[in-house]
């Protein structure tokens, strides 16, 4: 087989084997870390552009980068605005502390040992952690008034300087958040997760309670009323008699005939009733009722799962347990917000945007549904001519800069899409039946978009980076590594110190905040396993939004700013 020629017929085929064997390397997990698939797929393409040099179009990798920073916007922004309340004000501080100082730290190290522009944008997004940014930063670098070839230099340092910093940025990250902060200032993460917990479980009922045993399985069963403890009884009476494992009665057949079933019916001897709940409260005494039937009619309960958006004020910011006392019937299996799985624990507050997963009968999700706000009329159906008209607007509104020398200022057409994004998905969460693109489609325009993308950025910067690394030579690897792992750094520590001595807040709060800020979703996970406790993500997913907007903004921001010292 003639490779160059096939390569030369379709170029294609080397963005996807990029994607392929990246994805193998990013599945490689060493304890927690993992290069990831985009790190991978990013080494990959610089080797098989060093090896082959496909002839790619540069419209591939922007429409790829395009769709990617919209999803980005769309995914976050509900969260975003939601979460701008005085009540949220620490981890905002916390976040913004983390961000600025992230880039303050990079622009120091760039301007210390002087990196040319390239160099100082790979510098930020590998050692934040944001591929955005590494988009934002090429993007940038293309818009400054400098000769093409210089352009494709410093383009093709960005990559270069990435892939070098985004190892510690990961491992770094984690070791300082689970390891080293926890030891200087003695945070037990399990013992503070646990109080954590206890507080947001103290004074909840049994019924709050119940309403997310995710444990347990959800079991129908018919049975015939025979019991004398149990006839006159009322369907409320029954249904708090078991409460604690949320065990409600679905259908009353009285002599042949279905009863409407309401809190205030009556149990008569005889009366065939269908009950619904937890496992273990069919072993805690609902046996008692009487005899248990099969009954096809009966035991035929329209059951099933459902997305429901939280979007009605009245719900918005309710506690589980507040939610729970109008949840008869329902059964609470998790709750996301943005990326996150929330912890189920009575005292949590529901936001605007949450996810909550609940199953249950049809009759009883509609109920839920216009309580809490709005389902997907279509799981399956995305709103393509939104998103293609959002796009379209953001690449128009980011024509709209000056330069001052080379240097443009202005968000640019990445920013402007992305914040088109936010305000995209904000919007679309008040007015449900405009813009619906659904939580499948958006994971999947992130993946491909960015992938696709950071294929192609390593596919076209493999020959030069070659030239870059013989050029700068041992001492210039160095030097990156060395500003890579200072540049990880320094913005946790001062959001941690922020949180600690002037804010006061809760120490494994703050660690996790601290992650969030850095979009490192991996140092959740170490953090979650380091306290055997999932209520950290409490705090993770405001600056997580926060952390995806700003850092990505930064890319044109530190091209900017490295062109004063060029």
């Amino acid at each position: 087989m003639d490779i160059p020629q096939l390569i030369h017929d379709h170029p294609e085929i080397t963005i996807f084997f990029s994607m392929f064997i990246g994805h193998l390397i990013g599945k490689i997990k060493i304890g927690h870390f993992s290069l990831g698939s985009v790190v991978g797929t990013l080494l990959t393409g610089l080797v098989v552009g060093v090896a082959y040099v496909p002839d790619i179009p540069e419209v591939v990798r922007w429409a790829f980068f395009d769709l990617f920073l919209f999803a980005i916007g769309y995914s976050v922004g509900p969260q975003f605005f939601s979460s701008l309340k005085k009540s949220a004000l620490p981890q905002i501080i916390i976040s913004v502390t983390v961000n600025i100082g992230g880039l303050l730290a990079v622009i120091g190290c760039a301007w210390a040992m002087r990196f040319d522009t390239g160099t100082s944008a790979g510098l930020l997004s590998g050692s934040l952690t944001q591929s955005a940014a590494l988009g934002t930063g090429i993007s940038a670098i293309h818009e400054l008034n400098i000769g093409p070839a210089e352009k494709d230099r410093l383009s093709s340092n960005v990559p270069v300087a990435d892939a070098m910093t985004y190892v510690f940025g990961d491992i770094g990250l984690i070791l300082l958040l689970v390891v080293i902060l926890p030891a200087i200032f003695k945070i037990d993460l399990k013992k503070e997760s646990a109080d954590l917990e206890e507080a947001m479980r103290t004074g909840s009922s049994d019924d709050s309670e119940s309403f997310f045993k995710i444990a347990n399985k959800e079991t129908l069963r018919a049975y015939v009323v025979t019991s004398t403890d149990f006839i006159g009884k009322s369907v409320k009476d029954i249904e708090t008699q078991f409460v604690a494992n949320r065990v409600y009665i679905e259908k009353v057949q009285r002599g042949g005939n279905l009863q409407t079933v309401a809190p205030e019916l009556i149990l008569n001897l005889g009366d065939i009733i269908t009950i619904a709940g937890w496992r273990p409260g069919f072993i805690q005494g609902v046996e008692k009722i009487g005899p248990e039937i099969d009954s096809n009619e009966m035991l035929s309960v329209d059951h099933s799962e459902r997305q429901i958006f939280v979007a009605n004020k009245e719900i918005v910011g309710k506690t589980l347990s507040e939610v729970a006392k109008q949840g008869r019937g329902l059964f609470l299996k998790k709750i996301l917000r943005g990326p996150t799985e929330m912890p189920l624990l009575p005292k949590l507050e529901l936001h605007h945007g949450d996810i909550l997963y609940l199953m249950g009968s049809t009759e009883n999700l509609d109920r839920a549904t216009k309580i809490i706000g709005f389902a997907e009329s279509d799981p399956h159906k995305s709103d393509l001519a939104f998103l293609a008209f959002c796009v379209c607007l953001g690449t128009v509104l980011g024509l709209l800069s000056f330069h001052v020398g080379d240097i443009p200022l202005g968000l640019g057409s990445s920013g402007s899409i992305l914040v088109v994004g936010l305000i995209a998905g904000w919007a679309q969460r008040r007015f449900p039946k405009v813009g619906r693109i659904p939580e499948p489609a958006q994971k999947l325009l992130i993946d491909i978009g960015l992938i696709v993308f950071i294929a192609v950025v390593g596919l076209k910067a493999g020959p030069n980076a070659v030239d870059a690394i013989k050029a700068g030579g041992v001492m210039m690897v160095a030097k990156i590594l060395f500003a890579g792992a200072i540049s990880t750094l320094v913005g946790p520590i001062l959001g941690f110190l922020m949180g600690h001595y002037i804010l006061k807040q809760n120490p494994a709060l703050t660690l996790a905040s601290l992650g969030g800020a850095q979009t490192a979703m991996p140092s959740l996970n170490a953090l979650q396993d380091a306290s055997e406790s999932k209520i950290l993500a409490l705090s993770f997913t405001l600056p997580y939004a926060i952390g995806n907007i700003l850092l990505t903004l930064w890319g044109p921001v530190i091209v900017a700013v490295s062109r004063l010292w060029q």
